[in-house]
């Protein structure tokens, strides 16, 4: 036995014998190390320190390697006294411990030293993972005990490593889990929280994921969407939407956008731009889309509002200089007219008609310059405190005898308590008089019905003048406010009622928005801020 622990031949080992007690306390030791957690620097302390005691040895050392070898390799002693000792393996005494590790094969000093050193290979599990060093005045060891204890030892400190190392891997997959469900709670957050609807499909149309937003516009809730078809979900269709770009972008990979005019009920139509996105797998493949519809209803208001200013713009600067021109000659013609009415006789009935006729005609082309003079002109306006209600009550009195020729029913809702508006009372008269006349004008049924209310909206006053007319084509209402652009019969219109009440409400500070389905009427809707 003892020719298989050496490499050359040194002392002859013999095969001690213990007796039950030592028995006893040598199969307590080697059962108490297969249970401690060899690993660490307590259990190793206290192996140390028994298997000295258990041999009768003046030193016992541990040469670890901290990791699979070849590696850094680190002492570990005890020795009387109690003292404790961890360090790197020493330059003079790394030449035996490398050859015990690597070779798997004990080595004794020499046997001319009055204190020799054992050098013992720790394995286990084709792991080489150290050596035991015994330094000894004495030859005689029992090898089996030393195999036992070396084998214990091999093997905790293996298991204790592996057991250290799967707590480790454990640690950090659970914080790696933790770092997942943050980061998936965070992009659901956003996913959520946007203001814009976003949704993803797979190449058969399957709603993935779905944010708020989208779910809140079909009254569901999420869980209720994914799974299911998104024209099913989102449109109540059984088959594609028409127009949708979303198969090009599932088939080329490329970004799609499209304009689509959303109407829901009880609610005026909204501009929506549906952009298509695609989502690619590591083989990059297409697996799915991402589509986000936006509202830009408000952005196409801006830039129609600022279109409509600049058409405005040049159209007062054109005003300006042709008004006059046109001016002078009415006036001649109109003149002359008043001059040949007075010297025609009063029974030449057809002449004076048709005198009457170019006289009214001039009034009519110098009322349209006189709306094109105001409408150019960039006067100050005398703005002051004024109440909104009044100044509807007082146009409301202009327009009664129109009422009473007509069977047309008016209501007027006004709010109790509004605040007064820094404006120009005139004005604001001019442009309630010209929607109501309008409203009158729209409403082609027996019981038609004009309305007109006053309410507050935070820091701002709306006055809503709404009709049940005939209402205003879909493809006309965006050029309504142009300069000259009437949707009435020929010769009724200038076309420049609207677009003086929007200057006149831009002059003030405030906006002027119009809402119409044909057949089922229009409504103004006036802000003013509340000064």
């Amino acid at each position: 036995m003892a020719s298989t622990f050496f490499t050359r031949p040194a002392a002859n080992l013999s095969n001690q014998s213990f007796g039950g007690e030592n028995n006893h306390a040598v199969l307590k030791f080697l059962l108490d190390l297969s249970a401690a957690d060899a690993w660490v620097d307590e259990t190793q302390a206290w192996f140390l320190k028994e298997t000295k005691k258990l041999l009768a040895a003046e030193a016992v050392s541990l040469f670890l390697c901290e990791k699979a070898f070849p590696c850094e390799i680190t002492r570990k002693s005890w020795k009387d006294g109690g003292q404790w000792s961890c360090q790197p393996l020493r330059e003079e005494e790394s030449r035996e411990v490398l050859e015990v590790i690597k070779s798997g094969k004990p080595w004794v000093s020499p046997n001319n030293r009055e204190t020799r050193t054992f050098l013992f290979p720790l394995a286990a599990y084709q792991e080489k993972i150290g050596a035991l060093a015994i330094e000894a005045d004495h030859q005689q060891f029992d090898p089996d005990l030393l195999g036992a204890i070396c084998a214990v030892l091999a093997v905790n400190i293996v298991r204790s490593r592996q057991a250290q190392q799967a707590k480790d891997t454990i640690r950090a997959m659970q914080t790696f889990q933790e770092q997942l469900l943050n980061s998936r709670n965070t992009l659901r957050a956003l996913f959520d929280s946007s203001p814009s609807a976003i949704y993803i499909i797979d190449p058969h149309y399957q709603l993935k994921a779905i944010n708020m937003t989208r779910a809140d516009l079909a009254e569901k809730t999420p869980p209720e969407m994914v799974g299911k078809k998104c024209f099913a979900a989102l449109y109540q269709r059984e088959s594609p939407c028409p127009g949708c770009l979303v198969v090009e972008t599932l088939q080329t990979g490329s970004t799609t956008r499209r304009l689509e005019k959303r109407i829901s009920a009880g609610q005026n139509g909204a501009d929506i731009e549906i952009s298509t996105f695609p989502i690619w797998d590591s083989d990059q493949n297409i697996v799915q889309a991402f589509l986000f519809e936006e509202d830009i209803t408000e952005q196409q208001q801006l830039q129609a509002s600022l279109a409509q200013s600049e058409k405005l713009a040049a159209v007062g600067q054109l005003a300006a200089g042709v008004a006059h021109e046109i001016n002078n000659p009415l006036t001649t013609i109109l003149g002359n007219a008043q001059l040949l009415k007075r010297s025609l006789p009063v029974q030449n009935k057809d002449s004076l008609e048709m005198v009457d006729l170019i006289i009214e005609a001039c009034d009519r082309a110098s009322q349209s310059v006189r709306n094109l003079l105001d409408f150019s002109r960039r006067e100050r306006y005398e703005l002051a405190p004024t109440d909104v209600n009044e100044t509807i009550q007082r146009t409301l009195a202009l327009i009664g005898h129109e009422l009473g020729s007509r069977s047309i029913s008016l209501q007027f809702e006004p709010a109790m308590d509004l605040p007064p508006v820094n404006a120009s009372q005139d004005r604001l008269q001019g442009v309630w008089l010209n929607l109501l006349l309008n409203a009158l004008d729209a409403v082609d049924r027996p019981q038609g019905l004009v309305s007109i209310k006053t309410r507050r909206d935070g820091n701002t006053i709306e006055v809503v003048v709404s009709d049940n007319g005939q209402g205003i084509p879909a493809d006309k209402i965006s050029r309504i406010f142009e300069p000259f652009y009437t949707t009435k019969d020929p010769g009724v219109g200038t076309g420049l009622g609207l677009t003086v009440c929007h200057q006149v409400i831009t002059r003030h500070g405030g906006k002027i928005l119009a809402s119409s389905q044909e057949g089922q009427g229009a409504t103004f809707t006036v802000i003013l801020p509340i000064s």
